[in-house]
């Protein structure tokens, strides 16, 4: 059975409708964990409807770390200034800035990464693989999962979030887009350092 608390529990957490969420909980037989996948799945779906919404709006954050020998500034965008006001789009902004202060990505995507950057790594690699002696079909897939892993290191949508390894920041950017009902973009972002 479905409780009331439950219910606010993961509302909260996710940002769901009501109905939604007493959906997701008892097609998992009142199991959080399971309930909030299935709504992190169905808001993350949202965000794809989402996408090609106009963000007219958002904040740049700032981080600054305890010894002010680095900081990070970063641009959140949104659609309106009622969602660039509250508190927890705010609090995403500063977590993506302190992202980028502990992960140091240099992309904001795969899609950022220049085609000659990208190309000059897979020659590489290529090379690397070559060495390996395996077919040609295998060696490819190889080439691809490690472009994958180099460039999804320094891609900041594509980084482990440092406060929740098990999702990405694209994860985390499109359960947000589900909980606001708007298309949030991270515009540029940077890191100085003394």
């Amino acid at each position: 059975m479905v409780t009331a608390q439950q219910i606010k529990e993961l509302r909260e957490k996710t940002g769901a409708g009501i109905s939604d969420v007493k959906k997701a909980l008892e097609d998992s037989g009142g199991d959080m964990v399971k309930a909030e996948g299935a709504l992190v799945r169905k808001l993350g779906g949202s965000a794809s409807k989402r996408a090609g919404r106009t963000t007219g709006a958002g904040i740049v954050d700032v981080y600054l770390h305890s010894n002010e020998k680095m900081g990070v500034m970063i641009e959140l965008f949104c659609e309106t200034d009622f969602v660039a006001r509250n508190p927890a789009f705010r609090e995403l902004a500063h977590d993506l800035a302190m992202q980028v202060a502990a992960m140091r990505p240099i992309y904001l995507s795969f899609d950022a990464v220049p085609r000659d950057v990208w190309d000059l790594e897979k020659s590489q690699v290529a090379d690397e693989v070559k060495k390996m002696g395996k077919p040609a079909q295998v060696a490819e897939q190889i080439i691809d999962g490690k472009l994958k892993a180099f460039f999804g290191a320094i891609s900041l949508l594509e980084q482990p979030f440092v406060k929740d390894q098990d999702k990405t920041i694209k994860e985390l950017i499109n359960e947000a887009i589900g909980k606001f009902g708007e298309n949030i973009k991270v515009g540029k972002f940077v890191r100085f350092e003394i």
